[in-house]
């Protein structure tokens, strides 16, 4: 009898461990950004690198606000000329959704403008194009981040790093577990050597239903394993 006990002690607990991981779906909504945007040959100073400490030393062409989601993607194939990776092509996803309707100038080119500017052709240096992006805005603490990106990416969180993909490379995803309070966070991407072009930032965090079953378990274990300490020795139920 004892063991029957057991294993149901033992299903409680798996029931819990199964329902905890349950999460919202991904937002990829920060609010309203500031972005500041350089485009042109790396020759001149953009650089492929997507970190704070390697700042284009050309000036940017714009500044702009913008207060739709981070998920941008577009994944035309490379070709050398670049007129397949504008602007347009990153912000719209390829026509799935314009989000260039939640991007508005602040300076420099007019979101019109740069709709058209190709964002990088092939390589690196000499006449090619290259683009160096950042987003900065604040985030609520307590939460994973994920980032994504074909180029290269950093997030910094509160002035610290928190993901680190700095140089130009496949797609890759990498999160991270946001710290305590409220946070001020800047997005760094780089996209260079031709399409495709994606970056995509999203948030997680559990589903209040997944811990009120949690708490639930967790009070009904309780009690399992208190009935069973209050018995005598020998006691079987009937």
């Amino acid at each position: 009898m004892k063991s029957i006990r057991f294993l149901t002690v033992l299903a409680s607990a798996a029931a819990i461990l199964v329902a905890a991981p349950k999460a919202k779906a991904d937002s990829y909504s920060f609010g309203t950004l500031d972005v500041t945007i350089w485009n042109g040959e790396y020759q001149n100073g953009v650089t492929d690198t997507a970190t704070l400490g390697s700042m284009p030393t050309i000036s940017p062409i714009g500044t702009y606000t913008y207060d739709g989601p981070l998920n941008f993607v577009n994944d035309n194939p490379q070709t050398s000329s670049g007129t397949n990776n504008t602007f347009l092509d990153f912000f719209d996803s390829n026509g799935t959704t314009n989000y260039l309707s939640d991007l508005t100038a602040v300076s420099g080119d007019s979101v019109s403008t740069l709709e058209n500017l190709i964002m990088s052709s092939g390589g690196e240096t000499g006449a090619a194009i290259n683009t160096y992006m950042e987003f900065t805005g604040g985030m609520i603490a307590g939460e994973t981040v994920t980032l994504s990106s074909d180029d290269g990416s950093s997030l910094y969180v509160n002035g610290s790093t928190l993901i680190s993909m700095p140089g130009p490379q496949s797609q890759t995803t990498t999160s991270a577990m946001l710290p305590a309070g409220s946070n001020p966070f800047t997005l760094v991407y780089v996209e260079s050597n031709g399409a495709p072009a994606v970056l995509q930032m999203s948030t997680v965090t559990p589903e209040p239903t997944s811990l009120l079953l949690l708490g639930t378990g967790l009070l009904g274990l309780a009690l399992v394993l208190s009935r069973k300490a209050g018995q005598k020795p020998g006691f079987m139920a009937h």
